[in-house]
């Protein structure tokens, strides 16, 4: 007598020819094994789908997390096209004009300096410095989120599901050799179609590179036009403006003796009289 066994389950194996008894026992403890196998591939495939779920879970909220940072992005966009259309360059340009002219014009200097004083006193309240330093921060913190995003796709990358999904189906053809009674139950598990699953989440992932790309693109055009704004030197025209010495001109005009020309252009108009 002789008999042998199967290489992954150990199942009895009588050799023909040999007049090796029918023994119902090797049967049924054959039988007990692939139960106990099949058990064993239930939980394993019950663990895979539960992560799968996790997995998609995850998407969700990188979805959620990447439209805030869209949402952030348009709002500093906004800001500094506010910034960049107060012109700032040209109403300084206006400002020097309009003192060079004033030399000849008592009144319209006067109402000149009023409107001045005021334009100057606006500028001098919108405190661009901080705001700048303010938008450089932003800009940092959106940077650092955008890091920890990349580290948490990197962990998602890094579970090599193909590979699992690839040694759990050498597993099942194993299965279906041993037991033919098996075909059914495995048919059904066959029809939980996960590589359908796993190629939608290697597709969401595809499209988080893309926005993700989009981002960085948009912070670099928001750190040119931060740049050109530093660039202007408003602190060194509005220096400019200061030195004039305004006081000086002004002085200068009152000593035009104005009554005593009005009293004349009085007298050439009607005679003298008031």
């Amino acid at each position: 007598m002789a008999s042998t066994s199967t290489d992954r389950l150990e199942l009895f194996k009588p050799t023909p020819g040999t007049n090796e008894p029918f023994r119902v026992q090797d049967i049924n403890d054959n039988w007990d094994k692939i139960d106990g196998f099949a058990e064993e591939y239930d939980t394993e495939l019950a663990d895979v789908e539960a992560r799968l779920t996790s997995l998609e879970n995850v998407d969700t909220d990188y979805d959620e997390r990447l439209d805030d940072l869209e949402a952030y992005d348009i709002a500093l966009d906004g800001r500094l096209d506010t910034l960049e259309g107060q012109n700032l360059n040209t109403r300084l340009t206006t400002a020097e004009g309009k003192i060079t002219t004033a030399e000849g014009e008592i009144d319209a200097l006067q109402s000149y300096d009023i409107a001045l004083d005021g334009r100057l006193d606006t500028l001098e309240g919108q405190n661009l410095n901080t705001r700048l330093t303010t938008a450089e921060g932003e800009i940092d913190a959106l940077q650092s989120a955008d890091v920890a995003l990349d580290g948490r796709l990197d962990t998602l990358e890094g579970y090599n599901l193909n590979t699992r999904l690839t040694t759990a189906e050498g597993e099942i053809d194993a299965l279906q050799s041993d037991a033919i009674s098996l075909d059914g139950r495995l048919d059904t598990l066959e029809g939980y179609n996960l590589n359908t699953r796993v190629t939608t989440l290697e597709n969401t992932d595809t499209a988080y590179d893309t926005r993700l790309d989009a981002l960085e693109a948009e912070d670099i055009a928001l750190d040119g036009r931060l740049d050109t704004l530093e660039g202007q030197t408003l602190d060194a025209r509005l220096d400019t403006l200061e030195g004039q010495n305004l006081d000086s001109r002004l002085d200068t005009i009152e000593g035009y003796n104005l009554d005593t020309r009005v009293t004349a252009l009085e007298t050439t108009i009607d005679g003298g009289t008031p």
